[in-house]
C-alpha cells in the first residue's frame, strides 16, 4: 500500500468515525417554533459542528479525485509509450517498404528506356491478326445464333400444329359433348319435345299467315323505282322472305344486294325506319335482315 493510499484510508477512516460521534453525540434542542426558549449558544455549536462536516467531507471528495486522476496520468503514460514504440516500428516497416518499391520503379523505368519499338510493319501484322481473329469468332456466334434460331423456330411450328390439333379435337369434343346431351334430352323426354315441337310449328305457320295477310293489306304489289304504273312491279313480302332465307342459309354472310329495277325505295325506307332490316356499314347497296334477340 502506498503512502497516497495509507492517507486517504487513514481520511476515510477518521471522517467516518468523526460523523458517527457527530450523529450520535448532537444534543436534541428544540426549536423555538414549538415555544421552547434555546440559547445562543447552542446554536453556534451547531453552526459549527455543520460546517466542520461540510469542510471535512470536502477535504474527503479532494483527496479522492486526486488519486483516480493520478492513477489515469500514470496508465495513460504507460499506454503512450507503448504505442510511441508500436508506432516507431510500423513506421519503420513502412519506409523499408517505401524504399524497396522505389528501387523496383527504378528498375522497371530503366528497362523501359532499353525496350525496342516494334517496327510500323509488324505492328500493322498483329492489328490484323487480331482483327481476323475477332470477325472468326463474330462469324462463329452469328452461326450458332442461326443456328439456335433455325431450332426454335422449328419448335415453335411444332408447337403451333400441336396447339392447333389440340384446338380441333377440343371443338370435335364440345361438339360431340352437344351432340349427346342433346339425345340424352330427347331420350329423356320425347313425348314433350315432340308436343313443344308441334307447338312451335303450329305458332310458326300462324304467325306466317298472319305477316302474309299483314302485307298483302298494306303493304300491297308496287311498281319498281322509275317503272311508272304499268312497269314491273315488286312486294314487300317477296323481298322479307329473301332476306330471312339469306340469313338461315347463310349466317355468316346474311346480306342480299338490291338490284336496281327490283324494289321500290320506300319500302325499303320503311323497314329500316322500323328497325327491320339494316343497311351493309360500307355498301349500301346490300341490305340484311336485323338480328332479334329476346
Amino acid at each position: 500500500m502506498s503512502l497516497l493510499e495509507s492517507a486517504l484510508h487513514n481520511i476515510i477512516s477518521q471522517a467516518t468515525q468523526d460523523y458517527k460521534d457527530i450523529a450520535t453525540n448532537d444534543p436534541v434542542v428544540q426549536s423555538s417554533d414549538d415555544n421552547t426558549a434555546r440559547g445562543d449558544h447552542l446554536d453556534r455549536i451547531l453552526r459549527a459542528q455543520q460546517l466542520e462536516k461540510k469542510a471535512l467531507w470536502d477535504k474527503l471528495y479532494q483527496l479522492e479525485n486526486s488519486r483516480i486522476q493520478d492513477q489515469a496520468n500514470a496508465v495513460f503514460s504507460s499506454k503512450s509509450e507503448a504505442v510511441t514504440s508500436t508506432a516507431r516500428k510500423q513506421l519503420q516497416a513502412l519506409m523499408y517498404e517505401h524504399r524497396e518499391i522505389n528501387n523496383l520503379v527504378a528498375s522497371e523505368m530503366a528497362n523501359l528506356d532499353t525496350m525496342e519499338r516494334p517496327s510500323d510493319d509488324i505492328l500493322e501484322i498483329e492489328f490484323r491478326e487480331d482483327v481476323d481473329r475477332q470477325i472468326k469468332q463474330y462469324a462463329s456466334l452469328n452461326q450458332f445464333a442461326k443456328k439456335q434460331l433455325d431450332h426454335l423456330t422449328n419448335m415453335l411450328r411444332e408447337e403451333k400444329k400441336v396447339l392447333s390439333e389440340c384446338e380441333d379435337v377440343y371443338a370435335a369434343l364440345k361438339e360431340k359433348e352437344r351432340e349427346l346431351a342433346q339425345e340424352a334430352y330427347v331420350q329423356s323426354y320425347p313425348t314433350q319435345l315432340r308436343r313443344e315441337q308441334a307447338e312451335w310449328d303450329l305458332q310458326y305457320k300462324q304467325d306466317t299467315h298472319d305477316l302474309i295477310d299483314f302485307l298483302d293489306e298494306y303493304y300491297p304489289p308496287h311498281p319498281v323505282d322509275n317503272a311508272g304504273d304499268l312497269g314491273e312491279q315488286c312486294e314487300l313480302k317477296e323481298l322479307l322472305e329473301d332476306l330471312m332465307n339469306q340469313a338461315v342459309d347463310s349466317p355468316d354472310n346474311p346480306y342480299i344486294k338490291l338490284v336496281p329495277g327490283t324494289y321500290w325505295t320506300p319500302y325499303i325506307q320503311t323497314l329500316v325506319k322500323g328497325g327491320v332490316v339494316k343497311y351493309h356499314p360500307t355498301d349500301s347497296s346490300f341490305i340484311r335482315i336485323n338480328d332479334f334477340t329476346y
